[in-house]
């Protein structure tokens, strides 16, 4: 975050140094070579698998998510194989995931869709309005219909899926209050990329594209008026500071995809590429149980409400005016995909389905699903 003058922080100037330090220390040893794609540890037995990502270390996905998982991978294995966590940005920005999981400078990322939307086709489905109500469930649904839909679409980029997360559903937070579709005519919001932007662009307001850790500062300075988002999302990223009030619309869901490095998975043993795959199926449930619900997310609502932050109180006849404005939307997504030969409508079919079957399944239920009866063909082992 920059100070209100524009010039880089003490923490950006911090971060940028020990990034140039990384890469001056990896080239000058001639290190960049082992250093990519799964390098063994000094403990031949030991392969250490490096996991980037944008978010800092003080986010909820990193000590809800990414720490248990770590230590479930290092238990399940018997130590044969370690994740080393690269945070905050160090190796590469948000919108860098793919790129350099392709190029070796990660094994193991955030490959998101709607960061690189132009990229997705039919995978946007997963982002239609009100389709899901539960994370657990969006990401659960997500990885079952992949292999069937959505795989030949993500491998072209030249990744595996590693597992997919999935936001709470996206609420509304503002400077100024936001209850009915009037308000937020011509309102500037802060979105992802895909299919959410054509959302908040049917709802009669300005869709601004940018990751979630840039949020804060365009909020603060009022280049947005108001954020799209989970609730635990503007909690860790501090959102209440700016935002006052917050629209509970339950707008959408958002998938979120991890890819792998190809070459690193398959140049591991096959007992462990079979144990990874299982793993990988559990730490998808680790986010959306542990940090975009459950507990975790009614502890965010309770923070904004303490930090001053008024919940608005929507009238079924308000929600019923926002869901009459996405519909055409939806069926002109459908209409486009099924008109280039793609089963969206299929797709959309199966999702429904399958979100009924799971939504009304407990946290342990679904866990117990997911470790005992693994979705296969993911990646092809």
């Amino acid at each position: 975050m920059a100070n209100a003058e524009g010039a880089p922080n003490s923490t950006e100037v911090d971060r940028e140094w020990t990034r140039r330090r990384l890469v001056a220390v990896l080239t000058g040893l001639g290190g960049v070579a082992p250093f990519f794609r799964g390098r063994r540890s000094h403990d031949s037995s030991q392969i250490t698998l490096r996991y980037t990502s944008h978010v800092p270390r003080s986010h909820g996905l990193f000590g809800k998510a990414f720490v248990p998982f770590a230590s479930l991978v290092e238990n399940e294995t018997a130590g044969r194989i370690r994740l080393e966590p690269f945070m905050d940005r160090l190796l590469h920005g948000p919108l860098g995931g793919f790129k350099a999981c392709v190029t070796g400078v990660t094994d193991y990322t955030h490959g998101y869709a709607t960061y690189q939307p132009g990229s997705f086709n039919l995978t946007h489905a997963l982002q239609l309005p009100f389709l899901f109500s539960r994370p657990q469930v969006a990401a659960l649904v997500a990885e079952e219909l992949y292999p069937k839909y959505l795989k030949d679409e993500y491998e072209r980029l030249g990744v595996y899926l590693a597992h997919c997360d999935a936001t709470s559903p996206y609420d509304i937070i503002s400077t100024a209050p936001i209850e009915t579709l009037e308000d937020l005519r011509g309102k500037k919001v802060r979105v992802t990329g895909g299919l959410n932007e054509a959302i908040i662009r049917e709802l009669g307001a300005i869709p601004v594209v940018m990751a979630a850790a840039e949020t804060y500062l365009a909020f603060q300075r009022g280049i947005v008026d108001a954020v799209a988002l989970g609730v635990p999302d503007m909690a860790a990223y501090r959102l209440y500071e700016v935002g006052r009030y917050l629209t509970p619309i339950r707008l959408t869901v958002t998938v979120l995809q991890y890819c792998l490095n190809q070459k690193t998975f398959d140049g591991l043993p096959n007992d462990l590429q079979r144990q990874m795959y299982a793993l990988f199926r559990v730490r998808g449930q680790f986010a959306v149980q542990n940090y975009y619900g459950g507990p975790e997310a009614d502890r965010a609502l309770n923070r904004l409400r303490e930090n001053g932050v008024q919940v608005l109180k929507m009238t079924d006849s308000n929600l019923k005016d926002w869901r009459d404005a996405v519909a055409p939307l939806s069926e002109r997504f459908l209409d486009d995909q099924e008109a280039q030969g793609r089963p969206a409508r299929a797709l959309v079919s199966d999702m429904v389905e399958l979100g009924s079957v799971y939504e009304n399944m407990t946290d342990v239920e679904l866990m117990d699903h997911v470790r005992h009866h693994p979705v296969q063909g993911i990646i092809d082992l």
